[in-house]
């Protein structure tokens, strides 16, 4: 352990792994998993365990209830996903389908009565990881028909609500497009029209994506909407180096229209999805010639985090070309 600033973090060699795995999973506390999978991941990251190990050991949480435990496990495959190599994006969508659906087949898609809060989360967010991270079909044809079922949207649960409009936009085109555009200037509830926003950065077309960036500066989405839509294209794998052109194009109207504390501050958080040496490269370049004030070190800790994922994609590709190979 290596004490300091009031916790403890573990360093996880493959021995110790071996050892903790050895007692079945059930003799551990929801607390205890939790740390488990978000220190090793966080070892993961700082190269310290590989990200090999680290996919092992998610293996033995397949039967996972818990939705504390499950957030770092959906967030290491987020994060796998926008830095493996555009060739390795099928083998990761097989692991995913792997991990994910003997938990969506127990959660189903319909709460039950005894369910908690936690529970209806979670089966939201797997459905929404294995439709679009896992590029699932059998996730993906029942949420496009719960969608085409238009009036009965709005007896689904709120979470899987959110993860049917997230699931029928990665596979959407124009026609889906046009009608979450529509629902956005239409929604009658300030929850509505976020949730439609939003999810217009999930639509992959390239000319989709376009649409998208230009909505964040034709005055069709409020300023202090439009840095976090901007935020979101950067983060996203299709659509980041679009957005990251569009962004140094329009850097000074984007200066000139959004609050910088707020709107561009958030903006720039979308750096961090722009995850290849290249493009690391450019964003270096670019803010090294501007005068960007966030307060504090905001800016930095962004440059930073794109740092930690470059690194982990260089040090892990082979590797993680190897393992993703059983897939």
């Amino acid at each position: 352990n290596e004490g300091g600033q009031g916790f403890y973090r573990v360093h996880y060699g493959s021995q110790l792994l071996a050892s903790l795995l050895a007692a079945p999973a059930e003799t551990m506390t929801p607390i205890e998993r939790f740390n488990l999978v978000n220190d090793a991941w966080a070892e993961s990251l700082a190269g310290e365990l590989s990200a090999s190990a680290f996919l092992d050991l998610a293996t033995h949480f397949v039967e996972e209830t818990d939705r504390h435990v499950w957030t770092p496990l959906l967030s290491s495959l987020g994060f796998l996903a926008r830095v493996v190599p555009a060739d390795l994006s099928p083998s990761l969508e097989r692991l995913t389908r792997t991990q994910l659906r003997g938990v969506a087949a127990r959660l189903g898609w319909s709460p039950r009565p005894d369910e908690n809060e936690l529970v209806r989360e979670l089966r939201g967010e797997i459905l929404r990881a294995l439709g679009t991270l896992g590029n699932d079909e059998r996730v993906q044809r029942p949420a496009r028909d719960q969608y085409a079922a238009g009036g009965e949207m709005a007896a689904l649960d709120p979470n899987v609500f959110a993860a049917v409009l997230a699931i029928v936009a990665h596979t959407g085109g124009e026609t889906e497009y046009a009608e979450y555009l529509r629902r956005f200037k239409t929604a009658q509830t300030p929850q509505e029209e976020q949730r439609y926003l939003r999810s217009l950065a999930d639509f992959r077309s390239p000319a989709l994506v376009r649409r998208t960036l230009d909505l964040s500066l034709n005055g069709q989405v409020r300023t202090q909407d439009a840095p976090f839509l901007v935020r979101d294209l950067l983060m996203g794998v299709h659509s980041r180096e679009l957005a990251w052109a569009f962004v140094k194009e329009h850097w000074e109207e984007m200066e000139r229209l959004y609050p910088s504390q707020s709107g561009l501050r958030r903006l720039c958080e979308g750096i961090t999805g722009l995850v290849t040496p290249a493009l690391e490269e450019e964003v270096r370049a670019f803010f090294a010639t501007r005068d960007v004030a966030f307060g504090g070190k905001t800016l930095l800790q962004y440059l930073e985090r794109l740092r930690v994922a470059v690194a982990f994609r260089e040090r892990e590709a082979a590797p993680l070309r190897a393992y993703l190979a059983r897939f």
